[in-house]
Formats: structure tokens, C-alpha cells, sequence
């Protein structure tokens, strides 16, 4: 409808502007009309579109507000599943803890065995001969006294070093500990003899010493399921004293190392927060 008007005024505007002597008022005044009409026109156009313009703008805001939203929302999510895995990671290090302690308690029953096995037995008194044993030619036989006592196996000194880690005796564990790792160094205890020396020191705060024995957990025995919790407990310590390059580097072995470990789990997330 404006370009047809338009198109209409535009004749009458030339012929009042080349011929004005020539036009009649009633031209002029139709003229003026159509102008006034035309502004109208222009004024409600231009109203229309910047309500359409406003409008478009709203929706706009609306799309990215309900987008940020979306969006806190999803990070949120993530944190909360990035929070949970860590919870469920952590207890099944709790877990292992509890394994550990029910390896103590085999290693008690064991112990237990190994000490009714070396036991001596009583010599009967002298004189006397056992029923159904052959007669003797008047020779003493040995008495209790003269048994060799056999030393404690890595069992008992396993054991026996756990106690008094629980009772809060360190030294006194940490030499049940060594004992069994310089006794019987390929016994199956001795990952695990080493490891609690690690923590005995940890306990007593001397972090230097706690992470030579860490260190070598992972060194002597990296096969052991203690070596990727050593090495983790290794990292640990570094956060701990803000040291936080070798921390880093620790944490990136754990995962070189020991892929599928929970510990390698654990230090890929702390390396995402880790500054």
C-alpha cells in the first residue's frame, strides 16, 4: 500500500514542482493529504518493525538465557559425576585398606601356625620310654632345654608388626618390618612390610623419610599391588610440602605405570585441578 502511494504522489509532486502555476489548489491540497498520509504510513512502518525488532530481541535473550542455564546445568552435572566417581574411587581404596587388614588377620592365623610348629617338644623324663618305642642302652635323652629356638617366620613378624603400627608403636613396627624384609626379602609380605614402614614414617610426620620408603615400594617391588599406592602416597606428600612439579610428575607416572589402578583414576583427576 506506501508504494503505491508512492507511485501515486510522485506524478502530482513533479507537477507542482515544475508547473506549480499550472496546478490547481485542490491538486496542492491532495498533494499535502497523500504526504500526510504517506508519514503515517512511514511512522506505523517503522513502529511495526522496531516492535518486530524488540520482539526478536527478546527471543533471542530468552534462547540464551535458557542456554546458559543448559549449559550451568551440565557443568554442574559433570561436577557432580566427576564428584561421585572420586567418593566411589576413594572407597575402594578404603576397601583395599580392609583387604589389607584381613591379609593381617591371615597373616595372625598364620603366625599362630608357624609358632605351634616350631614349638619344642617336652622330652619325656629321663628314664622312662615312651609307649612302643625300643628299649634304650641307658642313654639321657635330650631334654627341652637343649631345642634349637627357631626364629620367628615372616607371618609373625608380619603380624606382630601390624599390632604395633595399630597400637600406635612405630619404631617398635618398623622393626618387626625390617626384620622380615632382612630375613626373608622375597617373601610374599615383604611389598607389604615395606609399604607400612612408608606409613609408620607418614604417621610420625617425617615426610622425607615416609617417601624414601615409598620410593621403594615402587622400585623393589613394582609389580605389587602396594606399588601404585606407593607411588600415589609419593604424590601426596609432594601437595602436601607445595611441591607441586614433582607432584605432577608423580601423579603422571601413577598413570604411565599403573593404567588400570585406581590410584592412575584418582591422580588423572587431581591433575585437572592440580595448580
Amino acid at each position: 500500500m506506501l508504494r503505491s502511494r508512492l507511485r501515486r504522489l510522485v506524478p502530482l509532486v513533479v507537477l507542482v514542482a515544475t508547473g506549480g502555476c499550472f496546478a490547481t489548489r485542490g491538486d496542492v491540497r491532495i498533494v499535502q493529504s497523500d504526504i500526510a498520509s504517506l508519514r503515517v504510513e512511514i511512522l506505523k512502518n517503522q513502529l511495526e518493525q522496531r516492535d518486530a525488532l524488540t520482539q526478536t530481541m527478546r527471543m533471542l535473550q530468552g534462547a540464551s538465557d535458557s542456554l546458559a542455564k543448559v549449559s550451568a546445568r551440565t557443568v554442574s552435572i559433570q561436577g557432580d559425576i566427576r564428584g561421585e566417581m572420586r567418593a566411589i574411587r576413594e572407597q575402594m581404596l578404603q576397601v583395599q585398606t580392609l583387604l589389607g587388614q584381613s591379609q593381617a588377620t591371615i597373616a595372625r592365623l598364620r603366625s599362630e601356625i608357624e609358632s605351634r610348629s616350631a614349638a619344642p617338644v617336652a622330652a619325656p623324663p629321663t628314664g622312662t620310654v615312651p609307649p612302643g618305642a625300643p628299649p634304650t642302652s641307658g642313654r639321657t635323652p635330650p631334654s627341652a632345654d637343649s631345642a634349637v629356638t627357631r626364629a620367628p617366620g615372616p607371618n609373625q613378624l608380619y603380624t606382630d608388626g601390624r599390632d604395633q603400627l595399630t597400637r600406635g608403636s612405630s619404631g617398635t613396627a618398623r622393626m618387626y618390618f625390617q626384620e622380615l624384609l632382612t630375613n626373608y626379602p622375597t617373601s610374599d609380605y615383604a611389598p607389604d612390610a615395606q609399604f607400612w614402614i612408608a606409613e609408620s614414617y607418614a604417621k610420625e610426620k617425617n615426610l622425607a623419610a615416609a617417601d624414601a620408603a615409598y620410593a621403594a615400594v615402587a622400585s623393589v617391588h613394582p609389580t605389587s599391588e602396594k606399588a601404585s599406592t606407593a607411588l600415589y602416597k609419593r604424590a601426596q606428600l609432594a601437595v602436601q610440602q607445595s611441591n607441586i612439579p614433582q607432584a605432577r610428575q608423580l601423579l603422571e607416572q601413577v598413570i604411565a605405570r599403573y593404567p588400570r589402578s585406581i590410584e592412575a583414576e584418582l591422580a588423572a583427576d587431581q591433575l585437572k585441578t592440580l595448580r
